[in-house]
């Protein structure tokens, strides 16, 4: 997965790790600032475009300092994770094609917000919402390019 999607231009970690495949949320959304978390809103977006879950491992998965300050990440990942065992290569293909298509809209995406955001395990128990209505653009975009189809 890793190597068709530098093939691409798909900011990616290299070389592979263990995990699976690490993509480069804060170079992939450029245009969203890290105050409005851009693996998580990466996560959201490919979710909404082809029903793959990532994980964020960014300034989501960080708590606020003493004085309720963000801290942010070093890095804005989106992990996808690969066991070998579990997929199939028409599976892997269909998730790299969704990615493809999304880091080629990737423009239509925004950042995200806490609308709930409890003091400990926000990652795990918060609730986040869009900064705009991104969302409805990108599936009108996803909905003229491929229809209904997942």
């Amino acid at each position: 997965m890793v190597n068709e999607l530098k093939k691409h231009g798909v900011p990616v970690v290299t070389p592979a790790g263990g995990l699976g495949c690490h993509i480069n949320a804060m170079e992939f959304l450029s245009h969203v600032p890290q105050s409005q978390y851009p693996a998580g809103a990466l996560a959201s977006a490919l979710y909404l475009v082809s029903g793959v879950r990532g994980m964020e491992r960014g300034t989501i998965s960080e708590q606020r300092d003493e004085n309720g300050n963000e801290t942010f990440s070093n890095m804005e990942l989106l992990r996808l994770a690969m066991p070998r065992r579990v997929f199939t290569l028409s599976q892997v293909n269909y998730a790299i094609d969704r990615v493809r298509w999304l880091y080629e809209n990737r423009k239509l995406v925004g950042g995200l917000t806490f609308v709930e955001e409890p003091p400990i395990l926000r990652f795990f128990f918060g609730k986040l919402s869009t900064v705009s209505d991104w969302q409805t653009e990108l599936v009108s975009k996803f909905k003229a390019d491929f229809g209904d189809n997942l």
